[in-house]
């Protein structure tokens, strides 16, 4: 599993996936400080997205090799995973693997999934699961119901 986290809604979500599928847990952290401030993060999300800037390839805190199946997970911002977010995923070799993702968000889902399919090219992707603004009750039942796909996937039955 690799996720981000912002501000905590991602981080709940890949705990109970991790704890679920009997998953390894990756979080993956923005490589500079992101502001506290929504309007601030909204501003700088926006000028990114306008004037995207080449970043050096980001290395992956973990041995992706070695697995088969991934959990990907993030928050939207504008309609797509955060720029450093999609570094790391364009780090891996994505042939012949499985990719669930999940996202939570506030707005709008924008074009994340096309972004994720082109960007994990040789992958299959399964539906994604996506989560309005935080965790409530019957939002934690969907994703378990969800990620119950995943452990029928692989044999992690729990």
């Amino acid at each position: 599993m690799i996720y981000f986290s912002y501000s905590g809604n991602t981080r709940e979500m890949a705990k109970i996936a991790a704890e679920y599928t009997h998953s390894d847990i990756c979080e993956l952290l923005s490589p500079e400080p992101l502001p506290k401030d929504q309007k601030i993060l909204h501003d700088k999300v926006v000028v990114e997205k306008l004037f995207p800037r080449q970043r050096s390839p980001l290395r992956m805190p973990a041995d992706t090799d070695k697995y088969a199946v991934f959990i990907v997970g993030a928050p939207l911002w504008i309609g797509t995973y955060p720029g450093f977010f999609l570094d790391h995923l364009r780090s891996i070799n994505w042939r012949g693997r499985m990719v669930y993702p999940f996202i939570s968000f506030g707005g709008t889902v924008g074009n994340y999934y096309e972004e994720l399919i082109e960007i994990c090219r040789g992958a299959r992707l399964a539906p994604p699961f996506e989560m309005h603004s935080g965790s409530r009750p019957e939002e934690v039942r969907k994703f378990k119901l969800w990620l119950g796909r995943i452990n029928n996937f692989t044999g992690n039955i729990k």
